[in-house]
Formats: structure tokens, sequence, C-alpha cells
């Protein structure tokens, strides 16, 4: 939801050996069949009870700085040779791969 250079420091921060790529114009989302979010992806039951467990623990939404608030969220994971180890589609904005899911895609 940031900038090339907000991307830039998260990346640096958590994960300075993997390739983060930027798309600010939106170009990949639509190749790759990434849409955008309708009503029901923000009001999904599972978006309302990660809200509140991120609140208890003492995390809250950051200000969106910029990007489209409406783009729906993917995760790809593609191996050294082009392959694609993981392609993960959101069913909703609070909707994410689990790190267990992940972490199997890196090791191939």
């Amino acid at each position: 939801m940031g900038d090339a250079v907000e991307a830039r420091a998260i990346v640096q921060q958590y994960a300075p050996n993997i390739m983060c790529m930027i798309d600010q114009n939106q170009q990949t989302y639509q190749q790759f069949g990434v849409g955008r979010a309708g009503l029901g992806a923000f009001f999904a039951p599972q978006v309302a009870i990660d809200a509140v467990k991120i609140t208890r623990e003492g995390f809250s939404a950051g200000a969106t700085i910029g990007g489209d608030v409406m783009q729906m969220p993917a995760t790809f994971v593609v191996d050294r040779t082009g392959q694609f180890r993981l392609a993960y589609y959101s069913r909703s904005i609070a909707d994410h791969p689990s790190d267990d899911v992940v972490q199997a895609a890196l090791r191939g």
C-alpha cells in the first residue's frame, strides 16, 4: 500500500534476502488475474475476526499512504528457474497464506 521507498525499507528490515517486486501501476495484478475487492471482501466475517485479534495483540492498521485500497492481495513464490511454487489468491482483504504454506513453498 505504499511506494517503492517504503517497500524497500520493510523488505530490508524483515526479509533482506527476499526479492520484492513493486507494481505501482498494477499491470502484474491484471496479468495474474488478481482482482479488486468488492464490498464482500471488506465485510467478510474473517476480516472482523482478524481485526479484533490484532487489536487485542496491540496492533492497529496504519494510515494508507498510497496504493489502491480496493486491490485484493495475492501471494506468489517463484523459484530461481521461474517456476511458481505458490500462487495464493486471497478470498478477502484479511486472507493470507499461513507461514507454514509460504515456508513450504520457499523450501521447494
